[in-house]
């Protein structure tokens, strides 16, 4: 019987007809085959992490105090001058003409502006001296050519023009001082002292001072239009009761109760005629009596006397929206003549007391848009204001208005500047507060809007219109307090037009007003300034006449330190 030897391979792990593997004698046992074992990595699932919305974030309220919000008026409506943009030194050389007269002038100035604190501090002095060149009247010529000015200093009054003006904070500021000699005033919302300017009169320089003061629980304005000899003057005192409960609440803090005061202790009530003649030309009662010193007309005086309350409240407060409402009732008081006007009486005049009322409620809207730049400065500032005014016949709103200072001694319409007119007795005291009362209230209303762009441009215009009188009004206003080396200042004003579409008639009225101001820095040594302007002063026919001027003039000078 024979053995066959199988290979190993042949049948290790394996069974063949249930019999066991046969191993040949002497090999060694094989090891068992191990199952490799694969080694896996195992599987990381990745969270993800949550969506988050992210929320913007919110810029955290200021208070009061330190928010930037434009206060106070947004141009100078109704000014007379412009304020340089720099510190300067220098001198300004040119023709000027004033009425019917060329002068030279020569007006060495100063101009100086530092911060004090977050207000500015500015002044200007200047002395103006003009030097006769050329009388254009049939009378005059060359005669008085090289002669001083005598006008622009024979008054107390003129002396003070030196000091052209002192300004610290600003309108509505918690401290506001303006000493001024081209600028134009309001007390309170205006309801009675309205843009009032001292210094259309050509013939005379006013210094005014104007001063407020203001905190959470009380405050006060106050003005004088003449710091050396003062006939108008304004104040006004205000309480906050609300404060008390709670100052930070800005509807409490805002809530005011206010008290104004408001008069003229020299207001002409008639006006003297030339009866003897004084200046020679043969027209006597036809015109009116005039200072040959000062070249002011000559009137019998008394006082106009103005008083009354105002409630304000503020609606909302936010960093872009303030909207204010308030209500004033005001009244005047003076005397009126009784004697006949065909006949006048020039000593111990019969007068009878009179008293009128008005009523005004207004609402200021002011807006600022798109804070810019490291100190979150308002690019955009808009001013609304709208007033809705019920009144007697001779009471009058914003009675010491722009053109009051001519209109005081010759109250005339827009329409009426070649009608003969009753010169003695056409002051403003006998035209407006003199008018008979009918019992039948006189609906007005007074709207006005501005718009500012940073410190580079301001526009102005209002609308003010009455359904009975002859006091309808409006002005536009462009400003431009530098763009590039241009500065400007331009306004329009028509004032006493009979209806509201005479406002709008072509023409240059008796009682418009024309202001143009410009300046153009050709090199910091050489500036040049020019004027377009409708100054009043008594013409040939003894009435005060707006006739336009236009002047030229450079200025030599330089420039210091920082403004």
């Amino acid at each position: 019987m024979s053995v066959f030897a199988l290979p190993a391979w042949a049948g290790i792990g394996s069974k063949v007809g249930g019999t066991a593997p046969t191993v040949a004698p002497g090999t060694p046992p094989a090891a068992p085959r191990r199952t490799p074992v694969v080694k896996r990595r195992p599987i990381v699932r990745k969270r993800r992490a949550p969506t988050v919305i992210a929320k913007p974030r919110r810029r955290p309220r200021k208070k009061r105090s330190e928010r930037r919000f434009i206060e106070g008026e947004l141009a100078n409506v109704g000014a007379t001058g412009i304020t340089p943009w720099e510190n300067r030194f220098g001198v300004v050389i040119g023709p000027q003409r004033l009425g019917f007269i060329y002068y030279a002038l020569a007006r060495p100035e100063l101009n100086y502006t530092r911060q004090i604190g977050n207000r500015e501090l500015s002044m200007s002095f200047a002395i103006p001296l003009r030097f006769e060149i050329l009388d254009t009247r049939p009378d005059g010529g060359f005669d008085n050519a090289g002669k001083l000015r005598a006008q622009d200093w024979d008054e107390v009054s003129d002396f003070a023009q030196v000091l052209r003006y002192i300004n610290f904070g600003g309108k509505e500021g918690h401290i506001y001082l303006d000493i001024n000699q081209f600028k134009a005033s309001s007390i309170g919302h205006g309801t009675v002292v309205k843009r009032y300017n001292p210094n259309l009169d050509l013939n005379r320089r006013r210094v005014s001072v104007g001063f407020d003061a203001f905190g959470d629980y009380a405050g006060f304005e106050t003005y004088i239009n003449d710091i050396t000899s003062p006939n108008v003057m304004g104040a006004l005192v205000f309480f906050k009761p609300l404060s008390l409960i709670d100052r930070k609440n800005y509807f409490l803090r805002s809530f005011s109760l206010g008290l104004t005061f408001a008069a003229d202790t020299k207001a002409p009530m008639r006006n003297r005629l030339d009866g003897d003649d004084i200046d020679n030309d043969g027209r006597r009662d036809s015109e009116l009596r005039i200072d040959q010193d000062t070249f002011q007309p000559q009137s019998i005086t008394t006082e106009v006397i103005s008083y009354g309350s105002s409630v304000e409240m503020k609606l909302v407060d936010t960093d872009s929206v303030d909207w204010k409402t308030y209500f004033d009732l005001s009244f005047l008081e003076t005397g009126i003549p009784t004697d006949d006007p065909a006949n006048p009486l020039w000593t111990n005049i019969p007068t009878r007391a009179m008293r009128s009322k008005g009523l005004s409620w207004g609402h200021l809207f002011r807006l600022n848009f798109d804070r810019q730049g490291p100190r979150d400065e308002p690019l955009h500032a808009v001013r609304i204001r709208l007033e809705l005014r019920r009144f007697e016949r001779n009471y009058l709103p914003s009675y010491f208005d722009t053109l009051y200072e001519v209109q005081r001694v010759q109250y005339l319409s827009a329409q009426s500047s070649r009608q003969k007119v009753d010169l003695a007795n056409r002051t403003k005291l006998q035209v407006v507060l003199g008018r008979e009362d009918d019992k039948m209230d006189v609906n007005g209303f007074y709207f006005e809007t501005s718009w500012k762009i940073g410190s580079h441009f301001a526009l102005a215009f209002a609308l003010e219109g009455n359904d009975k009188t002859p006091d309808n009004n409006f002005f536009v206003h462009l400003e431009v307090p530098r763009l590039g080396n241009w500065q400007f200042l331009a306004t329009y004003h028509r004032r006493t037009a009979n209806t509201l579409g005479d406002l709008f008639v072509g023409g240059f009225g008796n009682s418009d007003i024309f202001i143009m101001k410009g300046r153009y820095r050709f090199a910091d040594t050489i500036h040049f300034n020019a004027e377009a302007m409708t100054p009043f002063g008594i013409g040939p026919d003894s009435l005060f006449r707006n006739a336009v001027t236009f002047n030229l003039n450079a200025e030599f000078g330089f420039s210091y330190g920082r403004k």
